[in-house]
């Protein structure tokens, strides 16, 4: 240890009698006096013959015999031998804890060392999975030890069904390969005189277990530090993810006729006040046009209809959400909180709610839920698949232009809207449906607006140029058209 961190003052220490070391541990009477008789504890100061005093240090201990029997296979024989070694500091004993000094891994020397056999069954994997894994370099090469590729093969597996893609981890391993580097030549620097090879190998092996949980300890701080700053960003999210929506010009309404498109909506939904279907076409209609008042009047006069409706309910709290009225949006949204609905307007409304209120209510109360909650639903953006409904492929461009460190995957996103286009030359009316066929030419402006941004965001001028000249094409007067303009204005500055 290197002197200037030799000298460590002494703590002030607390003394218990037996009851009090009882309530304070809550582990039983009879259990400590075994953990002395075992010698798990070191004996008590008896300042009369009758009463024993213990300290911080017994309660310390105690509670490090439950976390030596959680995270090591040792029996309280081996456990006991442990803490007499290290003349029961629990400091002491706490720091070897911490450096996975005690880890039973066969695997934990990383100087090269014979393979220990492993009995364990073979985990069967998708030969798919296996042949993508090599391909993206993620296993070792073939003279490593079996066991070694089937572990790593399995964690992989494991994140991977979690939904973590495999291109975080292939970008993750040229990290570590530096890290790695690092390490070694830090290793081989510490000088051991006198230190044979054995005694090396453990030495080498305990300062790597260290290194090993302070790279999980710093990476995991990391982490939280980068996600409170995705939540303190939020409010300036909210305010781009409000701008994300389309607001048609007049000139727009007049040339496609979209007033005649609502009407005869209207006119199927009156018509058939019991088939739900007709409703919600109508408040999509309206929604998509920023009709929002009108969105609200139409569901609720569906809920007239069929009061359990979670459709019409998803609306009625999106259409307030998107009118940045946060109560109202989470009120409504909350019906939908236990309900099992899949449809993209659903998960729009529980998102938007839910970022509505966690902004609203920050620095007032803990919002940590709600984030939690709307992150899970980010999280469900990544799993849809590309030839998912036009809503779900706005939702995921919105969420990467506004949320780009929460929803990090705007490649995804960018796809997803140019398969979009595909489809909708390919056969408009059955990507959305006799009824809305007419408002494609709304989501082409969607699209290309959002992927000028998101080439944008990329780096790739020329794509968000043609991108915004197509937005200007089609409604160069709406909210969209003008800031395109100013888009390419910047552009070719």
């Amino acid at each position: 240890m290197p002197e200037q961190y030799r000298d460590v003052p002494d703590r002030g220490e607390a003394t218990y009698r037996m009851s009090e070391l009882v309530a304070a541990s809550g582990v039983s009477r009879d259990m400590i006096k075994y953990y002395l008789r075992a010698n798990l504890l070191p004996t008590p100061h008896k300042p009369r013959p009758n009463l024993s005093l213990y300290n911080d240090n017994h309660l310390a201990l105690i509670r490090l015999i439950q976390h030596f029997q959680d995270r090591t296979k040792l029996s309280l024989t081996e456990i006991a031998g442990v803490f007499s070694a290290a003349g029961h500091d629990a400091n002491a004993i706490e720091l070897e804890l911490l450096s996975d000094k005690y880890s039973v891994s066969l695997d934990d020397n990383i100087i090269p060392l014979p393979a220990v056999a492993e009995d364990g069954r073979a985990l069967s994997l998708p030969p798919e999975f296996l042949r993508e894994l090599a391909g993206a370099s993620l296993l070792p090469d073939r003279d490593s030890p079996d066991q070694k590729r089937e572990q790593l093969a399995s964690l992989l597996w494991a994140a991977y069904r979690q939904g973590v893609p495999l291109e975080f981890f292939r970008k993750a391993r040229k990290k570590l390969a530096e890290l790695a580097e690092l390490e070694v030549k830090a290793l081989i620097a510490i000088k051991r005189p006198g230190v044979n090879f054995s005694a090396m190998v453990e030495e080498i092996t305990q300062t790597d277990r260290v290194i090993n949980r302070w790279v999980v300890a710093e990476k995991n701080y990391q982490a939280r530090h980068l996600f409170r700053r995705v939540l303190e960003n939020s409010e300036r999210a909210i305010s781009t993810l409000l701008d994300l929506i389309y607001r048609p010009s007049r000139v727009f309404r007049q040339r496609y006729r979209t007033d005649d498109i609502l009407a005869r909506l209207r006119t199927a939904f009156e018509a058939n006040p019991g088939a739900p279907r007709k409703a919600h076409d109508l408040c999509l209609a309206t929604l998509l046009l920023a009709e929002h008042s009108q969105t609200i009047a139409t569901a609720e006069e569906a809920l007239a209809t069929d009061p359990h409706d979670s459709v019409s309910i998803a609306f009625i709290s999106l259409a307030h959400g998107l009118q940045n009225n946060a109560d109202e949006a989470f009120r409504y949204s909350c019906h939908l909180q236990e309900d099992t609905t899949q449809h993209p307007v659903a998960l729009q409304a529980r998102l938007l709610s839910l970022l509505l209120r966690a902004v609203k209510l920050g620095g007032v109360t803990d919002t940590s839920e709600m984030m939690k909650r709307a992150g899970e639903l980010f999280l469900e953006l990544a799993a849809e698949p590309a030839g998912a409904h036009p809503e779900i492929t706005l939702l995921l461009a919105r969420a990467n232009i506004a949320f780009p460190e929460f929803a990090n995957d705007r490649t995804q996103a960018i796809d997803a809207l140019h398969s979009l286009l595909q489809r909708l030359d390919d056969n408009a009316q059955q990507v959305l449906g006799q009824s809305l066929e007419d408002l494609q030419i709304v989501y082409r402006i969607y699209a290309h607006y959002y992927l000028g941004l998101l080439h944008d965001a990329e780096g790739d001028q020329a794509s968000a140029v043609r991108c915004f000249q197509q937005v200007l094409q089609l409604d160069p007067a709406s909210n969209f058209g003008e800031n395109a303009y100013l888009r390419l204005g910047q552009s070719q500055q």
